[in-house]
């Protein structure tokens, strides 16, 4: 049996649309659950993803005054701690594809932040090596074209400024694992159709995991886009992964 899709239709068990399909029933459901993103992320985490937030946020190497570009944004949280990194006298410019999203981003406005609706694949308008650092923090996935989302990354950076992905992936060790078995196949599922409303929303969270590359595919689709001296990392057992890559001076 199908599951119901975020326009009302149903997707077949065990795959997920491609391309503008995908695209659109992605971007609704972003849509329809902005309102309790951030509180189901620190309920579906134990507060976890402050903490890896915090390690994307070093990685980027920014300093005050810098100037940082995060996509797939969401409701801005990671934007908002690159914000106090760079300081006052910095800039951070966060990037989404769901108005939503953004909206629910903008009720928590810093003076140094500007929000823009936007193509993470297409970043027209952006000029090539203004930004010290570039983000993303659970987008990747949910994008089909990796190559051309760090093509991107990568031109809009400065020599010497950092790439970062921050996302989830599923474990190898036999005790990791199992929990996330547990969790993200089966209590997320549940906790997120709770609180959010939006059954089909986090069923897709899990299946966006299953469908994503590994972290070392990950790892040289950054390289082969631009990125040098690439390394990443596993968090929570690697639940989840820090990629980080540095554009060539």
């Amino acid at each position: 049996m199908g599951k119901k899709s975020a326009g009302g239709g149903n997707l077949p068990e065990g795959s997920l649309s491609t391309g503008e399909e995908r695209a659109r029933l992605v971007r609704e459901m972003f849509d329809r659950i902005a309102g309790r993103y951030e509180l189901l992320n620190l309920i579906m985490t134990a507060g976890l993803n402050r903490v890896w937030n915090r390690g994307a946020v070093r990685a980027t190497a920014l300093r005050p005054g810098g100037r940082a570009l995060d996509l797939a944004c969401g409701a801005g949280a990671l934007t908002r701690d690159l914000a106090k990194k760079v300081g006052p006298n910095g800039y951070v410019l966060g990037m989404d594809f769901s108005a939503e999203m953004l909206k629910a981003a903008k009720t928590r406005p810093l003076p140094n932040v500007e929000y823009r609706l936007g193509d993470a694949t297409n970043l027209e308008g952006v000029e090539s090596g203004s930004f010290d650092a570039a983000t993303i923090a659970y987008g990747a996935r949910n994008i089909p074209n990796l190559d051309t989302l760090f093509a991107e990354m990568a031109r809009v950076t400065r020599p010497g400024g950092r790439v970062v992905c921050l996302e989830i992936a599923r474990p190898k060790g036999r005790l990791s694992a199992t929990f996330y078995g547990i969790w993200f196949d089966r209590v997320v599922p549940w906790l997120g159709a709770k609180v959010s409303g939006d059954a089909w929303a986090y069923s897709y969270l899990p299946e966006s995991v299953k469908a994503f590359v590994a972290p070392d595919e990950l790892a040289e689709i950054m390289r082969r886009n631009g990125l040098q001296n690439v390394t990443w990392r596993p968090n929570a057992g690697g639940i989840v992964t820090l990629h980080v890559g540095t554009k060539p001076g």
